[in-house]
């Protein structure tokens, strides 16, 4: 599988993922990329970000953990996002309404849109989630609200 990115090209197949941009093209298996536990709930790889050089954007893959149930949604004031689920099924808060979403689909979040995973089905989730520009800017809300 692969998709262009803009100066980007992903291919992701049998665990390996090679990213090719000017002259900082790197291959390399998903299990080298720099891991981040949150026991109980998930496992990120840092796919592409500031430390391995990339300048304008970041990739991620999740693998979230079975039957989750979570009630996190939030924003980005500049941020546009995209996700693609690899494996496993969720479900998806978008601007207010929910969603199921299993492999292959696609997720495209301009700025202001309110989402979040909100729960896991039965074998976890699996999605890249690719990002620009670089700078955290989530809103986290509760209930609706913005969290002080």
């Amino acid at each position: 599988m692969f998709a262009w990115l803009g100066d980007w090209l992903l291919f992701y197949q049998l665990g390996y993922v090679m990213v090719l941009m000017d002259s900082m093209s790197k291959i390399f298996n998903l299990g080298e990329a720099r891991k981040v536990e949150a026991p109980g709930i998930s496992t990120t790889y840092m796919v592409v970000d500031k430390e391995m050089g990339a300048l304008k954007m970041m990739a991620l893959v999740y693998e979230y953990e079975p039957n989750l149930d979570l009630k996190k949604v939030h924003y980005h004031v500049n941020r546009e996002s995209a996700y693609l689920i690899l494996e496993g099924e969720a479900r998806l808060h978008l601007n207010g309404e929910n969603h199921v979403v299993g492999p292959g689909t696609f997720v495209y979040l301009s700025p202001g849109d309110v989402h979040g995973v909100i729960g896991t089905g039965e074998k976890g989730l699996k999605y890249l989630e690719f990002w620009a520009p670089q700078d955290k800017d989530e809103v986290y809300l509760e209930d609706g609200v913005t969290k002080k």
